[in-house]
């Protein structure tokens, strides 16, 4: 369990399962994913980019989409997405797709202050989007994202439940430059307001300003990204250029046509991560995925630091 200060980053305070990648591909390429092509779970960094995947033969399809993570103990998290195109003869042509987020911190002992033993608790939050993008023209797509947020620090107490809830949007442009074979994505997240509280105690919401790009260079099997987390985020009274620290930086090797290799790097999580006895590897991240015809298998591995 990680008991960093959310504040120490300037991310979006709305729910820390709104940051996190969730799908073993963004996992793998340190969650740079807000100018990905073609792949469902853009759903939760640019909506923009949803009506850009799954063109096969000229055809689009619907994409399902299911990850999990695992950390330490019983605490897990994972994510699906569905995505469906509508045909250009209908009124909302585009691809609409619904997201579904969970985290579980597992059950946890629940005492007293003599240390008296109460019972157990539970801790979780859960995620519910439903996005829609469509083409505005030649290579370039917006999107909009609407959600329910809940969650719960404690659940199933003896003495008194903590949960809150919010409801927020998010926005996204995507464009394809398919001339230099590059994609350029921009969201805004988490746009919205807390509808309950715990207990009284509120958290504020975003929003998250994302800017990436992707790239693809000519005669080489490779998918470079580059993306720029939270442009807003509080100074803090540094520079201007304090808010381009948050960046994340990912990797995908083509070999054949089955494997595919990622490595990414979070420049703001390895700081976040530092102490006193280093961080390790905190930040970096890497990756395999199998492709094999209208299947994709991906496996992720994240360090956090030091033992």
């Amino acid at each position: 369990a990680l008991a960093q200060d959310v504040g120490v980053s300037g991310r979006a305070e709305l729910s820390d399962i709104l940051n996190k990648a969730l799908s073993p591909r963004a996992a793998a390429l340190g969650n740079s994913f807000v100018a990905m092509p073609d792949d469902p779970n853009t759903i939760f960094s640019n909506p923009a980019a949803v009506s850009a995947v799954h063109i096969q033969d000229s055809e689009k399809m619907n994409v399902v989409s299911v990850s999990y993570s695992h950390y330490i103990l019983d605490i897990n998290e994972g994510a699906v997405v569905y995505e469906h195109p509508v045909p250009e003869s209908f009124l909302f042509a585009g691809d609409f797709a619904v997201g579904v987020q969970y985290f579980s911190g597992g059950t946890s002992t629940e005492a007293n202050a003599t240390g008296q033993t109460l019972g157990t608790f539970n801790t979780g939050d859960v995620a519910l989007s439903l996005a829609y993008s469509s083409t505005a023209s030649n290579g370039l797509h917006y999107g909009i994202d609407a959600k329910v947020v809940s969650s719960s620090l404690v659940s199933g107490s003896s003495v008194q439940d903590y949960s809150a809830t919010w409801l927020a949007a998010d926005l996204g442009l995507y464009y394809e430059w398919v001339a230099q074979r590059m994609t350029f994505g921009f969201s805004v997240l988490n746009i919205g307001t807390q509808a309950s509280t715990y207990a009284g105690v509120h958290d504020p919401v975003g929003p998250n300003v994302q800017f990436g790009a992707s790239i693809r260079p000519q005669h080489l099997p490779l998918l470079l990204l580059l993306t720029l987390h939270n442009l807003t985020r509080d100074l803090e009274g540094h520079n201007a250029l304090y808010a381009l620290n948050d960046f994340s930086v990912g990797a995908e090797f083509v070999l054949g046509k089955a494997i595919r290799l990622r490595f990414g790097y979070e420049n703001q999580l390895r700081h976040e991560l530092d102490v006193p006895t280093g961080n390790g590897l905190a930040g970096f991240s890497g990756g395999i995925g199998v492709h094999v015809k209208n299947y994709d298998i991906d496996l992720a591995l994240n360090d956090q630091g030091p033992d």
